[in-house]
């Protein structure tokens, strides 16, 4: 039997220690950059996310600025159609639409609201229940001038999810063409196709084609094309002052943001903001534009 000397019994004691340490500092160093590896990426996804709300928030402001711009061909139109600009490395589409252009969901009568209903692709099956539900939901509101708000019924457009009976996917689909802010007689000239079908009747067709023309008109046009449909509207031009504008902002390589919000294009007195903001909706994504 071969015996070892002790010195060389510590020894590989020593060495297995150091291997031990040597393993334990690697194990560590290799957490420890998996970690600052992590908040890296979660720094430069937060970083980026910043970037495409405040480009988006850009474009409010923008929106804003060229709405009152002074002469007819800068001028922003608040019908519907869309307006894109780059800033930096992120692309921005802004899309305008005046309020009037929408059915008061507080004043509008019940029958205009099963017509939405049904010109926004709700289930026919569906919208007699659908349109009870929401006629019934607290009490019919009326239009406060100096407020521009309605006085009982709705609060909120949100506040039409929680309505019984009435599913998500139908508020999703008409929630676009409402408002709170504005009389229940839509203006034509600044609706989307279709309230359009819902007021006069027409078509989807006839009442894309009305939109078509009426957003290729230029700023300060004399004219508006004849509305489609049998059913009286009214189409006029001019400028409510209460606004929604969606600017949609995409990083490139990164994120996507979306601001929904609703203005009403006069500030209050200690308002440096030449406006005030009656609705908010942020949505981000992942996914390009």
């Amino acid at each position: 039997m071969k015996v070892f000397p002790r010195n060389m019994k510590q020894r590989g004691v020593a060495l297995l220690v150091v291997l031990w340490g040597c393993t334990l500092a690697a194990i560590t160093l290799g957490a420890l950059a998996t970690s600052a590896r992590v908040e890296s990426t979660q720094a430069r996804g937060q970083s980026l996310r910043l970037e495409a709300f405040y480009a988006a928030e850009a474009g409010i402001e923008r929106a804003v600025f060229m709405l009152n711009a002074r002469e007819d061909a800068q001028r922003w139109t608040a019908d519907g159609r869309a307006y894109g600009f780059r800033l930096g490395r992120t692309d921005v589409r802004v899309d305008i639409s005046d309020e009037d252009g929408k059915v008061n969901l507080n004043t509008a009568p019940p029958e205009l609201i099963g017509r939405l209903l049904s010109a926004s692709g709700v289930d026919a099956s569906l919208v007699p229940r659908f349109q009870a539900a929401i006629a019934s939901w607290g009490t019919r509101g009326h239009m406060q001038a100096s407020l521009l708000l309605a006085k009982g019924g709705f609060s909120s457009l949100d506040e039409l999810y929680r309505v019984p009976g009435v599913s998500a996917d139908a508020v999703e689909k008409i929630v676009p063409f409402l408002t709170l802010w504005t009389p229940d007689s839509p203006n034509l000239a600044h609706a989307a196709p279709v309230v359009v079908a819902a007021i006069t009747g027409a078509g989807p067709e006839a009442a894309r084609s009305y939109v078509d023309q009426v957003r290729v008109l230029p700023p300060g046009a004399a004219a508006l094309p004849m509305l489609p449909g049998t059913g009286s509207g009214n189409a006029a031009k001019g400028f409510s002052g209460i606004v929604s504008i969606t600017s949609r902002a995409q990083v490139a390589e990164g994120p996507a943001l979306t601001l929904d919000v609703t203005l009403i294009m006069h500030s209050e007195p200690g308002n440096p903001r030449p406006y005030r903001i009656v609705r908010w909706v942020e949505r981000a994504s992942e996914k390009n534009l």
